[in-house]
């Protein structure tokens, strides 16, 4: 049975504030405008981005609270900063298209004051193809015993001829502003190469993706690709590695590896995205997993994987900031092709563990800041049935739910449903797992007090949802009807009882 629910939104009193930068200073949520940069080929970049934006403008299926670019391809976060109050986000981008470019990636730039509202930077690394650079690979960013913020990444050589025995490199770039909006190469250049440095000469010729940790007063990195290869600076500038041994467990790409108050975390870009939580010994270069301490990070997938680039949440990256929060971002893909567009952030997800050492992620609350009208039930009794929350429909919202499950067999939310309640995203839990959208996640309610929380963020094609306050999460790349934007509650088998409901429509952060 299907019933409709009469509600409305009320208006928040407290209205989101106007863009902070634009005004004051020259970048903003927009695109930079046209200008000649010092290097040519940025130039260059910045306009094919730019060349493409009409190609996109209208797709009513691009997230409006969601970081992205424009337009053309985005891939990896490839490294994350704090500096002078502003969150940094670098990221890979294809300028000259919107599929992934062999040819062409390079680090584009963004900044934030409250992990909520972007503005766009100029390109800040491009592929140096006069020395045989065809792109530049994810890594990371660290600060120098001088506090200058260096980027660490992977040159990928065009030919062999390009570096030492015709592999990857690792190389370093520094700031020529206090603002982190200008970057250039150090002379030091390449930091790491297959053969030297202690670095194996057999090292695989994949070796990319450096991340740069520090513990026990040393400064280390480690790489995908290579069976955990661990790599420590020899000097306070950071220009001097050596390699000093192997570490278990890393695998995938993108590995983030980090002190979580008093864990260490190894984040991986698996399929799906995986964790690992134990000790590390930086005088034996070990890392110890804790028994049972591990899973999924992010479920991301439906039935199947559906190809190369359908990666869902993957290619992450990390940063602490003022408040002591480790802040995690993330790639999200698997969007329809041929759009002008593809790829865009996951929204910021700060990383706790609880007192059994699990790892916990919720959305950063500065995301409250784009919250528009609110809808709120409370104690809504849901037999057998389905009922429509009117005035709750929306493409961009915020839903916070919980249930009680009574003696339902299952329940849940439907999402996008059509006018004739025919179609829908269903996040269905049936009191073992959760079924979100066709994505499977073990999710027991156990012996305890039996109750279930949902905090699904809904941007057009992005899904995210946060399961029992973040112990469990979920990023799907959704099309449904463009039309169908309702929303409704469901029990089956029993009765469950709606605990509560809030609803926000969220505000776009980017000019219409």
């Amino acid at each position: 049975m299907r019933r409709i629910l009469n509600v409305g939104f009320c208006t928040v009193l407290l209205t989101l504030s106007a863009l902070p930068f634009a005004s004051a200073q020259e970048f903003g949520p927009a695109w930079p405008e046209k200008k000649e940069y010092a290097d040519p080929v940025i130039t260059k970049a910045m306009e094919a981005v730019r060349s493409g934006i009409a190609d996109c403008r209208e797709d009513s299926t691009r997230p409006v609270y969601h970081f992205r670019p424009p337009a053309q391809w985005m891939n990896d976060i490839c490294g994350a900063i704090l500096h002078k109050g502003y969150y940094h986000v670098f990221y890979q981008l294809n300028p000259y298209g919107d599929g992934w470019g062999s040819r062409g990636s390079s680090w584009a730039h963004a900044r934030s004051k409250d992990l909520a509202q972007w503005d766009h930077l100029p390109i800040a690394l491009h592929p140096l193809v006069e020395q045989g650079e065809i792109r530049c690979n994810s890594g990371s960013i660290a600060i120098n015993a001088d506090g200058t913020p260096m980027i660490f990444y992977t040159f990928v050589p065009k030919h062999a001829k390009a570096t030492r025995l015709g592999k990857r490199e690792q190389w370093a770039a520094v700031p020529t502003d206090d603002d982190l909006i200008g970057w250039r190469r150090i002379k030091e250049n390449p930091l790491l190469a297959a053969g030297t440095h202690g670095v194996p000469a057999e090292v695989n010729s994949g070796w990319s993706d450096p991340f740069v940790f520090k513990a026990g007063g040393r400064t280390f990195a480690t790489f995908k690709s290579c069976d955990g290869l661990v790599v420590e600076a020899k000097n306070p500038g950071l220009t001097e590695w050596e390699y000093v041994g192997q570490m278990d467990s890393v695998s995938g790409e993108c590995p983030n590896f980090f002190k979580l108050a008093d864990k260490w975390v190894l984040l991986r870009s698996t399929y799906p995205p995986s964790y690992r939580i134990g000790t590390f010994d930086p005088e034996k270069i070990a890392f110890v997993e804790t028994r049972g301490k591990g899973g999924t990070l992010d479920y991301v997938y439906g039935p199947k994987k559906l190809g190369p680039w359908h990666r869902g949440f993957y290619g992450t990256n990390v940063l602490f900031d003022g408040q002591g929060r480790c802040v995690l971002f993330a790639w999200v893909s698997g969007f329809k092709t041929g759009r002008g567009w593809d790829g865009c952030m996951s929204l910021p997800r700060i990383l706790t563990l609880d007192h059994d050492d699990n790892l916990i992620q919720t959305p950063a609350p500065e995301l409250q800041k784009l919250r528009g009208e609110h809808l709120k039930l409370e104690n809504v009794a849901v037999a057998n049935e389905s009922k429509v929350i009117r005035g709750a429909n929306g493409d961009a919202i915020e839903l916070l739910a919980e249930f009680d499950p009574g003696d339902a067999k299952a329940l849940g939310l439907k999402l996008r449903c059509s006018d004739d309640g025919n179609r829908s995203l269903v996040i269905r839990h049936d009191g073992e797992k959760l079924n979100v959208a066709g994505t499977d996640v073990p999710v027991p309610l156990g012996d305890g007090p039996r109750r279930l929380t949902l905090h699904v963020f809904l941007d057009k094609s992005v899904m995210e949802v946060f399961i029992n306050d973040g112990r469990a999460c979920v990023t799907r790349v959704v099309y449904p009807g463009e039309n169908d934007l309702g929303v409704e509650v469901f029990a089956e088998g029993g009765r469950a009882t709606l605990v509560s409901l809030d609803v926000w429509r969220m505000t776009s952060i980017w000019p219409q």
